[in-house]
């Protein structure tokens, strides 16, 4: 069955026809600034996909926690999204199924299914995005906390000795924002791939300290998740994940962490950190293995 999925991110609006683990007619629009404009834009991706495609369900990935009644709860990197039904709300104008579920639970879970977390007991998505997300499996399972809140980490506090938002771990660790960062020292358009292709080369010390800091900063959070959770393994989402540098400067700071201490080596187990198979198409595929059931 062919599905409509829509990935609703603090920059960009994400579309693609899924049907198993491929895309088709992948659209990316920037995010609305307020809910009617994103209800019109619903509306217009809906059309323009039925004029293409048959399909009878309409896949949501969205920021924030997701009540079963299809009621997003305090919308992260997209506020206006706090307590707006969107199920009902595409359902007014989509006979079809709508589902929804947060955006890195929808990942993890189209990783579980097919991606690099099939046959996992116990492991970790970590979404590198505009915000940071996290999506856990738990006994072969997508868990998703009492109240839908797990893996909330943009909350999760960082350092506090640093005032103001930047001390949270979704804001001090966005993937966005450290693109602007490197674009900005390197003098380049924030252009991910650009940045990254510059990076590689550079002398620019500015900047590559600026990326050091941050694999340092995700590699420790992978590693007190791992203090937690005793998991098997940790994958990388967004489309920063795209970036082997990024993926082997994490795992690199990682394994540094087990070099502090003898005790640290004879207690706890390396894990792998790798990109998800399906990268920045993770949300996407995921949310169309989501059902009302």
């Amino acid at each position: 069955m062919k599905t409509l999925s829509i990935d609703i991110g603090g920059t960009f609006v994400k579309s693609a026809l899924v049907y198993g683990n491929q895309l088709s007619d992948k659209k990316s629009i920037p995010t609305p600034k307020s809910l009617t404009e994103l209800t019109r834009l619903f509306q217009k991706l809906i059309d323009e996909y039925q004029q293409k495609a048959t399909f009878e369900k309409v896949a949501l990935a969205v920021p924030g926690s997701v009540k079963s009644t299809g009621v997003v709860e305090f919308g992260g990197a997209v506020p206006y999204l706090d307590q707006v039904n969107l199920v009902e709300r595409i359902s007014s104008f989509f006979s079809g199924e709508v589902v929804i579920e947060n955006d890195a639970k929808a990942a993890t879970l189209g990783e579980l299914n097919k991606g690099s977390l099939q046959n996992t007991k116990n492991a970790a998505a970590l979404i590198l995005g505009t915000g940071v997300g996290l999506g856990l499996v738990i006994d072969g399972k997508l868990y998703r906390g009492t109240h839908h809140q797990s893996g909330e980490i943009s909350f999760l506090i960082r350092d506090r000795t640093i005032l103001g938002a930047d001390s949270f771990v979704g804001k001090g660790l966005s993937a966005v924002v450290l693109i602007e960062q490197l674009a900005k020292v390197l003098e380049l358009p924030k252009d991910g791939k650009l940045v990254f292709e510059q990076l590689k080369q550079t002398t620019n010390e500015e900047a590559k300290k600026l990326f050091a800091i941050y694999c340092y900063e995700v590699a420790l959070l992978c590693f007190n998740l791992q203090t937690i959770l005793d998991i098997e393994k940790i994958i990388i989402g967004g489309g920063i994940s795209q970036q082997k540098l990024l993926i082997d400067g994490i795992q690199h700071r990682y394994n540094q962490f087990f070099e502090l201490s003898p005790i640290i080596e004879q207690t706890l187990r390396k894990i792998p950190i790798e990109s998800a198979k399906f990268k920045a198409d993770a949300n996407l595929i995921g949310a169309a293995e989501v059902t009302n059931e």
